[in-house]
């Protein structure tokens, strides 16, 4: 830069500041990198599945050890299948707390998107009841065939209803939600784009689903279609609360019909 004459009298010349250092290219890595939303990769989703697996293993081979000392589960299981549930979601979480609090030293449910959003939540359940209708009037229409689930063996007592119910509505929707629409979909949608993070979801969303009802592929696809109705609902309001309510209120129509058939019409 030229110097300036004030006056008549030449000013020095303006020294140019030099750049900051950790702004060179070559130091450039020094940089602290900024934070990508999510923050987990695709190796958490490797390590979350290899824990998963191995903590299921476990408490599988403890509970076949407990039906050993109790012979009468030997001839039926199912009154082993909700209890082994409730560990199953304990060991979700557990596996979350290791990847994100002592990996990243993040909160489980706040990083998963447990969050305010201002979503007005009655009309989250009110959509998840008028969701249920839906699919069922749309699985009528594919001709969506009977078939038996495993829910109607879980029902035998009113306190095996109550657990179902449980389950069912507060339980499932708040672990699947957390899995799916809080740790899936948002490192899916960071790569391939929002649209086919959600569609992708879904699709493993009713995949999840295929045991449940014999692998028909009338069920399979619409658990997916809710799962893209769930996605959407986690895309614009940043939060998995408005879903996990009007998840549990779809699951609710279902196990109300089942306790209506087992409790109201068999009498």
């Amino acid at each position: 830069m030229q110097p300036e004459e004030i006056d008549g009298v030449q000013a020095p010349p303006l020294e140019q500041s030099p750049a900051p250092i950790l702004e060179s290219p070559g130091l450039a890595f020094l940089l602290p990198e900024k934070e990508r939303e999510p923050f987990w990769n695709y190796g958490d989703l490797l390590l979350m599945i290899g824990l998963l697996f191995i903590s299921l293993l476990l408490a599988g081979l403890a509970a076949r050890e407990w039906v050993q000392f109790h012979p009468n589960l030997k001839k039926d299981l199912t009154d082993l299948a909700l209890p082994f549930q409730f560990v199953a979601y304990a060991l979700v979480y557990f596996c979350f707390f290791l990847v994100f609090k002592l990996r990243y030293d993040r909160p489980v449910f706040e990083s998963l998107g447990w969050r305010k959003s201002g979503y007005n939540l009655l009309a989250a359940g009110l959509g998840g009841v008028l969701l249920a209708f839906g699919i069922a009037y749309l699985a009528s229409l594919i001709h969506t065939p009977k078939v038996d689930t495993p829910f109607e063996d879980l029902v035998k007592t009113p306190l095996s209803m109550a657990l179902l119910a449980l389950t069912a509505v507060v339980l499932a929707p708040l672990f699947e939600e957390m899995i799916f629409r809080g740790f899936l979909q948002p490192l899916f949608s960071r790569t391939l784009g929002a649209g086919l993070g959600i569609f992708l979801t879904a699709v493993l969303f009713g995949g999840l689903h295929a045991s449940e009802y014999q692998k028909a592929w009338q069920y399979v696809a619409a658990i997916t279609i809710v799962g893209i109705v769930l996605g959407i609902l986690r895309a614009k309001t940043n939060s998995i609360i408005p879903g996990t309510v009007m998840h549990g209120c779809f699951n609710a129509v279902s196990v109300v019909g089942l306790f209506a058939a087992k409790y109201v019409t068999h009498k």
